[in-house]
């Protein structure tokens, strides 16, 4: 399991739709999602995309002449669930 994924940001909601047309037409998997956290806390639209694939993905976009934003690599954060907590933190008071 990757600790890490990849997103590609957009100016406008139209490019991110153009992006995925495009990409999933020639068979690439692509998923948009609103943007993660880590890039910013407004609203938008991004691509999820295979990290693995990156290089291709930017010269298709150049050649294509598709806009976009920029790339990012988001680490995974790791999740604690709220019962694990309250467990620790029970266990840690009653020592």
């Amino acid at each position: 399991m990757n600790d890490f994924y990849c997103v590609i940001t957009f100016h406008t909601t139209q490019e991110a739709l153009a992006f995925e047309k495009f990409f999933k037409e020639i068979g690439f998997s692509i998923k948009l999602m609103p943007v993660p956290r880590q890039i910013s806390s407004s609203c938008g639209l991004s691509a999820k995309i295979p990290c693995e694939k990156k290089e291709k993905i930017l010269e298709i976009c150049e050649e294509k002449k598709l806009e976009f934003n920029e790339f990012h690599k988001i680490v995974k954060k790791e999740r604690k669930s709220w019962l694990l907590n309250h467990i620790k933190k029970t266990t840690q008071n009653n020592e």
